[in-house]
């Protein structure tokens, strides 16, 4: 048999240069598919180390901001309770001014009643099973008060209240840290007491409220009409402070989503891949294979009877 033309060396060296060629167009395939250059860091070579900070970086930014989101919630919620708070004590400061208005108070201690119920549920308010007033004590109600019976069945005021002086708080920057808690006994104690008042003064020799009040029930809610507005601003105080808490957490979740802007393009310079630049380079390889394949098959078909002058 007669040996084909051309060397061994040259043949390997094609068959070699087209393996090559083959795995570029993998390799290019899979950044297209992707849109990244690669899934190691090796991939991006010198800039692997810098990758590897960015990235560090922008997941802890991702935690912040995570965190920062979730004390707004909790901070949009306690303003809406101490609106209502606020609500509250208008409502029962209108209830006694109808009473001094018409002199009489057949459904008084109704409304007061349904007034501190509603008081009661803000107070003792859940979000995902933990009360949210109660400090560091979140398993149980900060109010142990369900009535107004067991409100001033209490010696004092205090001894309605469970929660502890411990007020929640959250980090949400490396050098932030924010308190979000508020205790329900800072919330409730004035309201809280001016019911207890009323209903104390309806059970005791004062009362009760009926159709027609008496000129000691006229001067005791005379004395309650007065006091309820600073009960009101009291609480607006509380809830002043909870808004420039929530300013100060969505100050700190725009740096944090600027912050994460930012690293996402960085980042993606290094690692997202041109992809005009990776189809020009596959069509440029898929030439080349194609080319790298022909002279592959046409030198293994070479022999010397090719150049042999016909007999």
């Amino acid at each position: 048999m007669l040996d084909r033309v051309g060397s061994l060396s040259f043949s390997q060296s094609l068959i070699g240069e087209y393996s090559r060629i083959q795995a570029r167009q993998l390799k290019t395939q899979m950044q297209i598919s992707t849109g990244k250059v690669g899934d190691q860091f090796a991939d991006v070579k010198e800039k692997a180390s810098v990758l590897a900070n960015a990235k560090i970086k922008a997941a802890d930014i991702e935690a912040f901001a995570a965190a920062t989101k979730e004390v707004l919630g909790r901070l949009d919620l306690q303003d809406l309770h101490m609106r209502e708070l606020s609500d509250i004590s208008a409502r029962l400061r209108a209830a006694i001014g109808d009473v001094l208005s018409t002199g009489r108070a057949p459904a008084f201690m109704d409304a007061v009643k349904h007034l501190y119920a509603d008081a009661l549920t803000i107070l003792n308010a859940k979000v995902d099973g933990k009360y949210i007033y109660g400090g560091s004590r979140t398993d149980q109600p900060p109010v142990n008060a369900a009535t107004l019976a067991d409100l001033v069945a209490a010696p004092t005021i205090a001894d309605v209240f469970d929660n502890t002086g411990v007020k929640q708080a959250q980090r949400i920057d490396e050098q932030e840290t924010l308190e979000t808690g508020l205790l329900a006994s800072d919330l409730g104690t004035d309201l809280l007491q001016m019911f207890k008042d009323i209903a104390t003064f309806d059970a005791g020799a004062g009362g009760p409220f009926g159709m027609a009040t008496t000129p000691a029930q006229i001067t005791f809610l005379t004395t309650q009409h007065v006091a309820l507005p600073a009960i009101q601003t009291d609480i607006n105080i509380f809830a002043a402070m909870n808004g420039s808490r929530h300013a100060q957490a969505t100050a700190a979740l725009e740096r944090h989503e600027s912050m994460t802007a930012y690293f996402t393009k960085f980042i993606g310079d290094i690692e997202d891949v041109d992809l005009a630049e990776a189809i020009a380079r596959l069509n440029q390889d898929q030439v080349a294979a194609e080319a790298a394949g022909r002279m592959i098959s046409q030198i293994n078909q070479l022999t010397l009877l090719d150049f042999l002058p016909p007999v």
